[in-house]
């Protein structure tokens, strides 16, 4: 029996990564060496103190039920305290932090709140593949942005405000970007959140790569004005 699938699958391949470690582990078995330069997947194991920890909370038998639906306090505390030591940002760990498993639940989460049939998202390219996918899956349409070597791998303004974007409602950036590594160029934040509000647009900043090889970390929410 074959029952067709939801139409929002229509479009929506294999996640690119995972056809690729499909094709590494291929060539591993034939003895071929592969040096996996795609996911940025931390080689390393945690400080010991981490492990440490972990393996002392996972003793108590007062930690193993279902946790809040907004995580722990403690960790959202610990996390608003963390974004204004990293990027001088004061954030609400009560309405403004929420834990989540990792990007791409959150990128779905985004795409599904505010994205709809008939909406719009500009999408970075090259850039995460997991972006196209969530927007899809919400309904809407993706509207790539070119990033070229020319433009130093940062959006064109000028081409962006001759489109069409009375139907865009979100803008997915990434700095420092995937794949090229590019970090923003000074100002670049603050003309990415003028833009957002000029055209009602909600910009998204997935900044993952904020700590690794940059000596100058930044959140795009440490732009005055870029919460409200």
């Amino acid at each position: 029996m074959n029952i067709s699938t939801a139409t929002r699958l229509d479009g929506i391949g294999e996640y690119y990564f995972s056809k690729k470690l499909r094709e590494i582990e291929a060539l591993n078995r034939t003895g071929t060496p592969v040096i996996n330069l795609g996911i940025g997947s931390p080689d390393g194991p945690p400080h010991p103190d981490v492990v440490a920890a972990l393996q002392a909370q996972a003793a108590r038998p007062d930690v193993h039920a279902y946790q809040g639906y907004k995580g722990v306090p403690a960790l959202r505390e610990a996390m608003a305290a963390w974004y204004a030591r990293s990027y001088s940002v004061t954030l609400d760990p009560s309405v403004e932090i929420l834990p989540l498993i990792g990007s791409k639940e959150g990128i779905l989460h985004a795409c599904m709140t505010w994205l709809g049939p008939g909406d719009e998202a500009l999408v970075p390219n090259p850039g995460y593949p997991t972006y196209r996918s969530a927007v899809q899956l919400a309904g809407a349409t993706c509207v790539d942005y070119l990033l070229t070597e020319e433009s130093g791998w940062e959006p064109d303004f000028e081409a962006l405000e001759r489109r069409d974007l009375s139907r865009v409602k979100l803008m997915w950036i990434n700095y420092p970007h995937m794949p090229t590594g590019k970090l923003p160029s000074e100002g670049l934040f603050e003309k990415l959140v003028a833009f957002g509000k000029k055209h009602g647009i909600l910009i998204c900043h997935d900044n993952p790569y904020s700590f690794i090889l940059n000596e100058k970390p930044q959140s795009l929410l440490a732009v005055p004005g870029a919460m409200d």
